[in-house]
């Protein structure tokens, strides 16, 4: 998959382009049958599937200083992307300055540089200086340049419209289950393994200690996850990860770790892949060191006997 950072100085060669384009912040539902017809569209047509996105969130640079609580990183949404077959991410870094395009300036970057042939937008789109554009702006400036546009119906799960932001509040709720069943697969972590306080080490039940990024992460608790190590083609593994802030060993510290199970090596300064499948049980603080280790080693049970039913003993499927 082409990953292109800046359309206005790409000099990729692009001609008759199918183009979905939102924020895909988690790729969940929605955006999947939107971007699964822009593929569809292009392969049918023997041409280029590109999906134009953004690298940070226009709230980020309209209320400076304001944390956003994305759903995953950039790294993570490309992986996802990937595994819907695009050809193409453009992963337009926003600021001040592209802000100030005007729907028609956006519309003319789309044909010059991408030479699309059609777009694919949500029902909820928006685009130009201050999201004053709407599909009916887009339509009608499209027209003008011979360029189509689909605009792709919502998806509706248990009476709601699938939305990021319906899955961000889910997650700062603490209801994974709703969360990942709106996102449609399991909760995505990339993260590069550092060095921790090896406390886990001394429990009998290493963990690898992932790095902590500027996203939302699973609500407090212990998960029963699937992983690969570096290569996202690799062999995949089982573990248990708690997300939380350790309250029984070293309160106050937010940090996700995995155990691996059946794994003895050191992967320090490693990248690993992890889908977060199932929620098992809240963090909570335990009365003695003991009892935490009787309540680990649960938890890695429970786990190997269901990573049996985990289809084919490789990662649930994305798509």
């Amino acid at each position: 998959m082409i990953v292109i950072n800046d359309i206005l100085t790409s000099k990729f060669n692009f001609e008759d382009t199918y183009v979905a384009i939102g924020n895909f912040d988690g790729v969940h539902y929605g955006h999947k049958k939107l971007i699964r017809e822009t593929v569809k569209k292009a392969k049918n047509d023997n041409k280029i599937s590109v999906v134009f996105t953004f690298e940070n969130h226009p709230m980020e640079i309209l209320n400076k200083g304001k944390k956003f609580n994305y759903i995953n990183t950039i790294e993570e949404k490309l992986y996802l992307l990937e595994s819907l077959g695009v050809d193409c991410v453009v992963s337009q870094k926003l600021d001040e300055n592209f802000l100030e395009y005007s729907p028609l300036e956006f519309v003319r970057i789309l044909k010059n540089k991408l030479k699309v042939k059609e777009i694919f937008v949500g029902f909820n789109f928006s685009f130009g200086k201050g999201g004053l554009g709407r599909t009916s702006d887009l339509k009608y400036l499209a027209e003008l340049h011979n360029i189509s546009v689909t605009e792709v119906e919502p998806i509706m799960i248990d009476n709601e419209v699938v939305s990021s932001s319906l899955i961000r509040k889910k997650i700062l709720n603490s209801d994974f289950d709703g969360a990942i069943k709106f996102l449609g697969h399991p909760m995505i972590v990339i993260g590069e393994v550092i060095h921790g306080r090896k406390i886990a080490r001394k429990l009998g039940f290493p963990t690898a200690n992932i790095e902590i990024n500027n996203r939302l992460y699973p609500p407090y608790g212990i998960y029963g996850a699937c992983l690969q190590i570096e290569d996202k083609d690799s062999e995949v593994l089982y573990g248990v990860v708690n997300v939380g802030i350790n309250p029984t060993l070293k309160s106050g510290e937010l940090s996700l770790e995995v155990h691996i199970l059946d794994f003895d090596r050191e992967i320090y300064g490693k990248k690993l892949y992890i889908q977060i499948v199932e929620f098992m049980r809240e963090e909570k603080k335990f009365n003695s060191v003991d009892e935490l280790k009787a309540t680990i080693a649960a938890d890695v049970e429970k786990w190997r006997k269901r990573k049996s039913e985990i289809k084919n003993g490789s990662f649930v499927e994305i798509r």
